[in-house]
């Protein structure tokens, strides 16, 4: 092994292990607390809903699987059309949980932390969702042997990057950083994971809502990282108890990730 490349594995080594000594301890917190997500107003009506979207998105991925012949390409006219699916789908459960007479904001712990405070939390536990992400997506490209492919998304960006494609670039960014975000947070962490804890217990629901959030980004690739990805956001959520931490994490996430991509496009950056 050339001398560079075990400085690179040991400062690698190191690193992860650091982030697992804080997760550890972000999870012994957490036992000891007992979970800041509050479960207490979601009844019966809220998890048949949950059910039927879960349905949903399992039907989705079940076709995707089952479709013949490669996908087709994703186009820069289909990302605001594609992005704005989940938004609506996210004001709609909101939109029935008023309906029912719940308080959104303290539902999702909105007024639990100070925007700056949430900012913080958020800023510092994206770290760990990196360091663990970023290895399970190492792992991943090892087991499959160099056949693993970029999600289109983030070939997209590359491709309108190199492009100089401006509107397209804010497109995806918009999508990316604001519609993602802000929708797949209230879905899957604001309202699947809290309904989960309360019928099935905080191990089940984090572990069933990780794997249906990886899976609905219809990308073998990316599959372990974003299912380590939700399980980091799910423990962020109830280590703060504030719908804001998670959803600043995911945005800061994708934001730097595509950022990274935008590097290596514009050749600042060395390609993976």
């Amino acid at each position: 092994m050339r001398p560079e490349a075990l400085q690179e594995a040991v400062v690698g080594l190191v690193i992860f292990a650091a982030a697992v000594k804080v997760q550890a301890h972000l999870i012994q917190r957490i036992r000891a607390d007992g979970g800041q997500v509050c479960t207490d107003e979601f009844r019966m009506p809220d998890a048949l809903v949950a059910s039927v979207l879960a349905a949903f998105f399992c039907a989705a991925i079940l076709g995707a699987l089952l479709r013949s012949g490669p996908a087709p390409a994703l186009q820069a006219s289909h990302i605001i059309p594609g992005a704005i699916v989940l938004p609506i789908v996210a004001i709609g459960v909101c939109g029935f949980l008023k309906y029912r007479g719940l308080r959104l904001i303290p539902l999702f712990g909105l007024d639990r932390l100070a925007p700056w405070r949430a900012a913080g939390w958020a800023l510092g536990l994206v770290i760990l969702a990196f360091v663990f992400a970023g290895t399970a997506n190492w792992l991943t490209t090892i087991a499959l042997r160099g056949q693993a492919e970029q999600q289109q998304l983030v070939r997209l960006f590359g491709d309108v990057v190199r492009q100089k494609n401006h509107l397209a670039l804010a497109q995806i960014f918009f999508a990316a950083v604001v519609f993602a975000p802000l929708s797949e947070e209230v879905l899957f962490r604001g309202f699947f994971y809290p309904l989960g804890k309360r019928y099935l217990g905080p191990l089940a629901s984090g572990f069933v809502t990780a794997l249906l959030f990886a899976a609905v980004h219809s990308s073998l690739t990316a599959l372990a990282g974003l299912f380590v990805l939700a399980l980091c956001l799910t423990l962020a959520y109830e280590r703060t108890g504030s719908l804001l931490v998670p959803i600043g994490m995911h945005a800061l996430f994708n934001f730097t990730s595509l950022v990274f991509v935008y590097g290596q496009a514009r050749g600042f950056l060395p390609a993976s």
